[in-house]
């Protein structure tokens, strides 16, 4: 095979990725794979590879061998190489057009484990100062004063779990999930939507005594873990913030005899009292259902967090 055989295609290929992307984004099957803050990276990789398609289609094996850069630009011409290569963008292509997508269920949420207690975490420690004469000035204070450092300790851990802020700023919680807090000090229904999902879920798990008592409404697919009663379920959602890679699973644990009847991965509408528990030695949101309805399952099965960096 000449030369103008790879250059159409590699010309093919790219047409290939932009087809693919477009009937993705055109079927709303982007949902499974990416987070709609993540869009416009696709319309311009989409338009990309069209461009590059068609600039490809028009080169030549001429405009190749006479490149002035002074660079050999010639493909290897060992058979197996460029089997090797090509392949390499060819399969992932294939897979994408042949392969059906798949929405994750329960058996993904018992190997990714699932968060009983919202999905805040702590941000990074700042850095120690360039000029500290210690690497582990945590570990110099101990040492120097335990008794003291173990009653700061107290006080830190004290702040945070009544959504307060340390000094060294652990949390980033303390205005923004009050804030929400606030907006259901007169409300006797908490109403949990795919758009506040994520943040209504942190709020209850932060403040968790101000909600107790109020009745919640929530859907999600059913999921147990092992060590749960056939009366206990998790009301869990996939949450994704970026991509289908970092995709992770939080949920409600909720208890009721109507419980009985639902089988995991079934999607229901459960409205019940929020109340807390212990459960793995740790205090979490439970909902004690009073009513509990088969649902099907959603059109976009996932829910998204806005980390507001591509925005």
């Amino acid at each position: 095979m000449n030369n103008q055989f790879y250059i159409n295609l590699r010309s093919i290929i790219l047409f290939g990725f932009a087809f693919l992307m477009s009937a993705l984004i055109y079927t709303g099957q982007i949902q499974y794979y990416i987070a709609p803050q993540m869009m416009k990276f696709m319309y311009f990789a989409t338009g990309t590879f069209f461009i590059l398609g068609i600039i490809q289609l028009f080169r030549s094996e001429d405009s190749e061998e006479h490149c002035l850069c002074g660079h050999d630009h010639q493909e290897t011409k060992h058979p197996f190489m460029r089997f090797f290569v090509y392949s390499l963008f060819i399969l992932p292509l294939l897979t994408g057009f042949v392969f059906p997508e798949k929405v994750l269920d329960s058996s993904m949420a018992q190997k990714k484990g699932v968060s009983l207690n919202g999905s805040v975490k702590q941000k990074d420690r700042p850095a120690q100062q360039e000029d500290s004469e210690s690497s582990t000035p945590n570990a110099d204070k101990f040492l120097e004063d335990p008794e003291a450092y173990m009653e700061d300790l107290e006080e830190d851990v004290s702040e945070t779990s009544n959504g307060q802020t340390t000094d060294d700023g652990i949390y980033d919680y303390d205005e923004y999930y009050a804030d929400i807090a606030d907006q259901y000090n007169n409300k006797d229904t908490v109403v949990v939507t795919d758009e506040n999902y994520s943040d209504l879920l942190d709020t209850v798990s932060i403040f968790l005594d101000r909600f107790q008592g109020k009745t919640i409404v929530i859907e999600g697919f059913a999921y147990r873990e092992n060590d749960m009663s056939n009366d206990e379920l998790v009301v869990a959602r996939y949450l994704m913030s970026c991509c289908s890679a970092d995709t992770s699973v939080i949920g409600t644990m909720a208890k009721g005899a109507d419980l009985q009847r639902i089988e995991d991965d079934q999607w229901v509408k459960v409205t019940g009292t929020i109340t807390k528990t212990n459960y793995n030695d740790s205090t979490i949101p439970m909902i004690e259902v009073t009513d509990v309805k088969r649902i099907e399952t959603p059109d976009t099965p996932y829910v998204y967090q806005d980390v507001g960096i591509f925005n």
